[in-house]
């Protein structure tokens, strides 16, 4: 019995050393797996980090890409598209999206660019290559794609589709004849999409509805506008000589070449009198201090110089705006006989006349004159008996 029994004392104990191993295996096993899911856990978390560190980044340098649209011209029906990059990091342009806006049967056309631009540089002749046809007629809606995601959109000859905000000013609008006016016509773009206008044009028509005449003097400046923002204004400028008589006057129509059917804007310049000058009646005169001793026509100088004179030339004087001549007073102070006064213009008798102690004053006749004309006083005597100190008015009426 004594040896059975330490045999199985032996027996347990070799069990509780195999127990022991069998339990640092399992630990061993417990403990790699929870080891190996910790620094599993820890890497997916350190890249997790990074992978938002990467996109944090990517969010600020997609927010500080800065690039313009400068330029767009179409030649030869293709587009050339110019833009500078404005920020501190390169710019990759890898698409180009055209919409035809004008022909809804041209489906929207992706083109891919791939062209860089550094800081500060400009990219020029961007869609020159592509194999698109370009119309100067038809409006389009292009947008240029960065490698980060910036999106630029802009039209072209889009005045077309829908009409924009139109101003047309004249500087004076009320002008003495024979000076210049000056046109200024503004293009605001309230377009609703955001998107550039390119390539405006602008056209001015001249009517004379009732009868004053114009001469350009220069414009339009500038000929053409290349690019204009959003909210932005192009102003264009004219300047015209106007001339005629006082209330005629001038209409100024203006619009854009290849724009909206019926989107233009006038205004009337009007002629008025030349500022300083009487716009109500004045009286003038002159007279004769001295004598004549003689029957023959002479002529008498306005606001007189006591000489009288055969020659018409010698007196007559300019008149600088357009009036009417009427009610010729005259005043005879001494010597025998009459004194017949006449108002000659440009060297022909008006018919106002006044003869002293008969006829006069001559309240019944007028004569008009325009800018330009000469006058002067003709006088003359009934007999050869030397006759002097005459003096005359006359009344003035501007237009």
């Amino acid at each position: 019995m004594k040896p059975q029994n330490t045999i199985f004392g032996k027996d347990l104990k070799s069990r509780k050393g195999i127990s022991s191993v069998i339990g640092s295996v399992f630990f061993i096993i417990i403990f790699t797996s929870i080891a190996s899911y910790v620094i599993y856990s820890m890497n997916q978390i350190d890249q997790f980090g990074v992978a938002v560190i990467g996109k944090g980044q990517d969010n600020i340098n997609r927010n500080n890409e800065v690039f313009e649209i400068t330029g767009v011209t179409e030649n030869n029906n293709k587009f050339n598209v110019t833009i500078q990059n404005t920020g501190q990091l390169p710019v990759n342009i890898t698409r180009l999206w055209i919409q035809n806006k004008t022909d809804p049967t041209w489906p929207t056309t992706k083109f891919s660019i791939n062209q860089i631009v550094a800081p500060g540089q400009t990219l020029t002749k961007i869609g020159e290559n592509l194999k698109l046809t370009a119309k100067p007629s038809q409006a389009y809606d292009i947008s240029l794609v960065t490698e980060r995601g910036n999106i630029k959109e802009f039209l072209v000859n889009s005045a077309s589709q829908k009409p924009l905000y139109l101003q047309l000013f004249v500087l004076p609008d009320k002008i003495s004849t024979g000076f210049d006016t000056t046109i200024l016509f503004a293009v605001t773009n309230n377009m609703s999409n955001n998107g550039i206008l390119t390539n405006l044009a602008p056209n001015l028509s001249v009517l004379t509805p009732i009868g004053a005449t114009t001469t350009v003097v220069s414009g339009p400046e500038p000929s053409t506008y290349p690019i204009l923002q959003k909210g932005d204004t192009a102003y264009f400028k004219w300047i015209y000589n106007i001339s005629g008589n006082s209330g005629q006057g001038i209409n100024f129509t203006a619009s854009l070449q290849n724009g909206y059917l019926g989107n233009s804007v006038s205004r009337n310049a009007t002629i008025t009198q030349i500022q300083g000058l009487p716009t109500i009646k004045t009286v003038m005169g002159g007279g004769l201090n001295g004598t004549i001793s003689s029957t023959s026509l002479n002529y008498l100088r306005f606001f007189g110089d006591g000489k009288p004179s055969a020659t018409y030339n010698l007196k007559s004087m300019i008149i600088p705006i357009n009036g009417t001549f009427k009610n010729l007073y005259v005043n005879k102070g001494t010597g025998t006989g009459t004194a017949t006064l006449t108002l000659y213009k440009n060297g022909v008798s008006s018919g106002i006349t006044c003869i002293t102690g008969n006829n006069c004053p001559d309240k019944t006749h007028s004569v008009s004159v325009n800018a330009g004309d000469t006058v002067a006083m003709a006088i003359q005597f009934s007999n050869l008996t030397p006759n002097g100190d005459v003096t005359f008015t006359v009344e003035f009426d501007p237009n």
